[in-house]
Formats: C-alpha cells, structure tokens, sequence
C-alpha cells in the first residue's frame, strides 16, 4: 500500500520538477529579449531564480515590456495591428497623436510650401515641420540650453513650447486647495479632474461638495481616479458624485487589468473652464494639508498656470479619460470647447510679448521613449553651474548616477535633498547606497527633518526648472504615468530654488562622517534591496 503510494506521488513530483525548470526557462529568456538595462534583467533573472513561484508570478505582474509592445504595433497596419494592440498593448489612445494633430499645434501645419502636400513624403513633411519650429526657436533668442530640451521633447512626445500668461506656486497644501475649491467654486462651464490618490477625508468632503455644487449649477465634471490609489474610496462617497450627474472613471482598474496592477497613473490634474490648470505633486488627501497621523508636516509643490500650456495638459486628460473608457464624442466636445481657441492663438516668435515659456512632458510604461528619464537627464547633462535635485524617493540607474558624477567633476554644484522622514522603508535604504560615491565626487546630499518631503523638483542654473509628479527614481521613469511642467524662465527657477534654500535650514547634511555611521549590518540590508531596485 505504502509503496504504492509512493510510485503515485514520486510520478506526480518528477513532471512538476520538470515543469518548474520549464517556467525557469522560459520566463529567463524572455526576460534576455525584453530589451531591459542589463540591471534590470539581472534583478529579473535573481528573483525568478531564487524564487520560482512567486518569480514568476511577479513577472507576469510586473516584469512585461509593454513599451516594447508599443513600438512593435506601431510598425504594424491594419488588422493585425489591432489584434496586437488589443492584447499587447496598456492604451489604445496615444496622447502624442494629439499632440502632433494640425489642429491642436499651429507649427504642425505646413506653412509657405509650394505645390500640392499631399505628394510630400512622410520623411519631408516631419523635416519641414521641424525648420519652422528651428526658426521660431531662432526668432525668439532662446538659448541653446532651452532649445535643445525643446526640440527634444519635441521630437520624444509632439509636445511644443507654449506662451502663458501667469502662474502661482504653492509650497504648501493648504493655500494650493484652497486655490484649487476657489478655482471649483467659481467654474462656469467645466471641471476636469486626475489624481492617483482620492481619499473621502476634511479635504476630500470639501472637494466633494465643491463639486456637488457646481454639478447643480449645470458645469460638466468627469474625474479620473487611479485604480489602485482610490480603490478605498467609499460607495457612498462615489454613489452621491453619480447622483448628481457627475462622471466618473477609473484607470486601469485592477478589477479588469489585474496583470497591470503595478503600472499607475501618478499624475494630477485639475483643468478648469480649459483656461486653468493646477498640478503638482499633491494628491486629495488631509495628509497634504497637515501631515496626517504619520508626519508631523507635508512640504510639497503645486502650480497654478493660465496660458497655451493648458492645451497640453487637456490632451493628456482627453487621452487618459478615453483609455479608461470614455466615449469619443469626448474628443468632439473638446474641439468645440477649447480647440477653436488654440487655432486663433499666433505662434510664439509672432506674439508680442513674452511671458512664461513652458512645455509639457509625460510618460507612461508603454510611451515610446522615457521622456522624463531623459528630461532629467538633459537637465544635468547641460548645467553649467549649478544642478538642484528635490526628490522624496532617490533611486536612479547607473546612467544617472554617472551623469551626476560628472557634472560634479567637472565642477557643477549639485545638491540633492530627500526626505529624512520616510514613508516607505525600502526606497529610503536603497537610496542610502548611492550616496558614498556621489560625496566622493562632490554631490552634496541632504535630508528634509521638518515632515515628509513630496516635492518632485529640478532647477538648474536658475534657468530652467521642472516639476510635476516624476520623483527621481526607475518607477517615475519606467513605470508609473508621469506628467512635468518645464519652465524656461528665470523668475519661476529662482522661486523653486528660494524655496529648496529655505528647506535647506530643516535638512542633516548626509556626509562622509554620516556616511560612516551607517552599521555593516544596515549597508548588507541596503545593498541586498538594491539587487532588486531595477524592478521595484
């Protein structure tokens, strides 16, 4: 009886051993074709190999190049590219096709061309296009550290400098919502709205009965909720938003995208009338106001903008509101809306006066390019003096940290602040790794004490700056759904770095003499989490 027993179960044991050596395989090469950094695929291949099951598991999560995927169907016609992209693909909208729409952009039409376009190739159409936006970049003096992040945003995404007439930093949450209800409660005709994190709190009930409000009053509202950040809202919360005929849409629900789980939209957006725009790092959460139960503060920024920089900003609202679902009549009611507006508006070297020059970047895990990766990148790569870095979370890949290292070789000052007051440990510890070689190299480190430090911003030279969502760190770059304002102008630079200047007094310098403090057993434990850092 026993040995017929064991017969059956020793049968069963050997094909499930074989199986589990198959699913090592398999998924190891798939990751050696997934065109990962080296890094990445290495942490990949260490996971699944120490951890079978669940390696595989968190690949099939985690690990999909849905870039890759993205670029693939974009070389594909017909059908067959849209089989693939329905399977392969996160989106089936691509906000860089609005972008690159000639009614959306005026340098996307063809100007002062003789004979019939039609019989322009594809290739002389894009060269065309790109000497206008040369001779606007020309006619306007910008210098050459703004024109080649211009043209490099440009050429990544399809999105274009822009002209705007005012805007209002916040570096605190209280005054930036109580700028956003004020913005609510006086809306005429709409109200757009993007967040990861929505939380039914104070500020989330004040917000709400903004909103109820306005809805009465007859404005169109639609809200956009992340489908992770907001999965604890409440059905009362969200049954009394319907009530009163306002939309509401998820992206990427987990209930029907379990396999994208880890990929979020971390943006935030508020659009009001297609005339103002509020975006930052702040999320509809009373933590943002006072710190919450956790933190004894919140220091973070938001921006307040009118101007051209509004349309961008509605086509990635337009585009993440039709991915989750929305109707394309959306696309129609925006045309009428806000689109006829940005036909009258003259190109930039034909206006007369110049104000805030700005620009939009965003990326996602199936964008073609990681935009904001190379954004900061650029940033670095062109400072000539001086590089600020405000950053919660610090965990870049070796081509940042180089970047970073030579800028401060060659004798650019570069201080980066992070939060001292974590509120994930892995991040904090992971970052903590990078730090030795970078004060070798002359990068001053430092760490915000006063609360939790949220700020996601980069100033160099006191002439270009960028802030948004992105934090300094591979998931921003590779995974999450990021949006950044870039602003070419020294007024809004020189109030970012007045700013990191004055939370400079509630920082510990991270130096040499800290650096040796951290114990053999912590620098073990930082280093272990680092091995996995690619894929976090």
């Amino acid at each position: 009886m026993l040995h017929g027993l064991a017969i059956i179960i020793s049968s069963w044991i050997i094909p499930f051993e074989r199986l589990h050596y198959l699913i090592i395989i398999v998924l190891t090469v798939s990751v050696l074709l997934s065109d990962k950094s080296p890094n990445a695929m290495l942490a990949w291949i260490f996971t699944i190999f120490t951890f079978p099951l669940g390696g595989a598991v968190l690949y099939l999560l985690f690990g999909i190049n849905w870039r890759r995927n993205k670029i693939i169907s974009k070389k594909m016609k017909g059908e067959e590219k849209k089989l693939y992209s329905r399977i392969f693909n996160f989106m089936q909208r691509d906000v860089s096709d609005i972008f690159r729409s000639q009614d959306f952009f005026y340098y996307n039409r063809l100007e002062n061309v003789d004979g019939n376009t039609a019989k322009m190739t594809e290739a002389e159409i894009k060269a065309t296009i790109r000497n206008q936006i040369d001779t606007m970049i020309k006619n306007i003096n910008l210098g050459s550290q703004q024109s080649e992040l211009v043209k490099m945003l440009y050429k990544a995404e399809g999105t274009f400098l822009t002209n705007n007439d005012s805007y209002k930093l916040f570096f605190h949450g209280k005054e930036a919502f109580d700028s956003i209800i004020f913005d609510i409660e006086n809306a005429k005709s709409t109200i757009y709205m993007e967040y990861f994190i929505w939380r039914a709190d104070e500020l989330g009930e004040r917000i709400k009965n903004a909103l109820l409000k306005k809805a009465k009053e007859g404005v169109k509202i639609k809200l956009l909720f992340d489908g992770v950040g907001t999965w604890k809202l409440p059905r009362k919360y969200k049954k009394e938003l319907r009530n009163a005929g306002i939309e509401i849409r998820w992206f990427l629900d987990v209930k029907f995208f379990i396999s994208k789980m880890n990929y979020r939209n971390h943006r935030k957006i508020v659009l009001i009338d297609n005339n103002i725009v509020h975006t930052g790092g702040m999320n509809v959460g009373q933590e943002y106001i006072d710190g919450g139960k956790r933190f004894d503060s919140w220091r973070d920024t938001n921006i307040r903008i009118t101007g051209e920089i509004i349309g961008q900003y509605l086509a990635i609202f337009v585009t993440d509101w039709l991915n989750s679902g929305g109707k394309d009549d959306f696309i129609e009611d925006i045309k009428k809306e806000a689109v006829h507006e940005l036909e009258e508006q003259k190109p930039i070297d034909k206006q007369e006066k110049l104000e805030y020059l700005m620009q939009v970047s965003s990326s996602g895990p199936d964008t073609e390019w990681t935009t904001l990766k190379y954004l900061y990148s650029k940033m670095i790569a062109t400072a000539k003096e001086e590089v600020l870095i405000q950053s919660p979370y610090f965990v870049p890949d070796y081509d940042l940290i180089s970047q970073l290292k030579m800028a401060a070789l060659s004798g650019v000052k570069i201080k980066i602040m992070v939060t001292g007051v974590p509120d994930k440990k892995m991040p904090y510890w992971i970052a903590e790794t990078y730090f030795g070689e970078l004060i070798e190299a002359g990068v001053e480190i430092f760490r915000y004490q006063a609360g939790f430090l949220h700020s996601k911003n980069v100033i160099v030279d006191e002439k270009i700056s960028t802030m948004g969502t992105c934090n300094f760190d591979m998931r921003s770059f590779e995974i999450n759904y990021e949006v950044n304002s870039v602003f070419y102008n020294q007024e809004i630079s020189r109030d970012l770095k007045g700013q990191f200047i004055e939370d400079l007094e509630v920082c510990e310098r991270f130096d040499e003499i800290r650096l040796k403090k951290v114990t053999f057993l912590k620098r073990l434990r930082n280093s272990v989490f680092k091995l996995i850092s690619p894929i976090m």
